[in-house]
């Protein structure tokens, strides 16, 4: 049995785990080996991964697709006249026509969903996700009842 300080003497290159994973490396994108952050101490470092889970990609998927279903509904529900943009960004681009509003609503999202992605381990990631589905399925009932309201009153 072998203690530590002998494995150390016999390395011939710096212990490579004195590098954490970097926020975006050359596996980030290729694939790497790291899926989680392994040892208790190294927990409680922010530390990166770049192998991602199922669950994450379901996650990150739902929100996407709950924000294109938005899109649709208000671009449905500004067409009707029953509401207007709220928010003043969105009405900008709104203003230049429905492609601009969905492009960049997917872009805008989908920026905020990468750098979710990377930071999948840290606290602050993981409920951000969660709220942001809880917020999308919100608007979108809320979007849905008023459709079904203004047209049960048609009727």
């Amino acid at each position: 049995m072998t203690n530590s300080s002998e494995i150390k003497e016999r390395r011939s290159a710096p212990d490579r785990r004195n590098c954490p994973t970097p926020f975006a490396s050359r596996h980030t994108f290729r694939g790497g080996q790291r899926r989680t952050v392994r040892r208790g101490t190294d927990r409680k470092k922010h530390l990166f991964v770049d192998l991602y889970s199922t669950k994450l990609w379901i996650a990150l998927l739902t929100v996407t697709l709950l924000s294109l279903i938005d899109a649709y509904l208000t671009l449905t529900l500004i067409e009707m006249k029953i509401v207007a943009e709220a928010n003043p960004v969105m009405a900008f681009y709104l203003g230049y026509g429905d492609n601009h509003f969905i492009v960049v609503k997917f872009l805008v999202t989908s920026v905020a969903l990468f750098f979710l992605c990377l930071t999948q381990d840290f606290v602050v990631s993981k409920i951000a996700l969660a709220i942001a589905i809880v917020f999308y399925l919100c608007v979108i009932i809320y979007e849905v009842q008023i459709l079904y309201a203004f047209q049960s009153g048609l009727s």
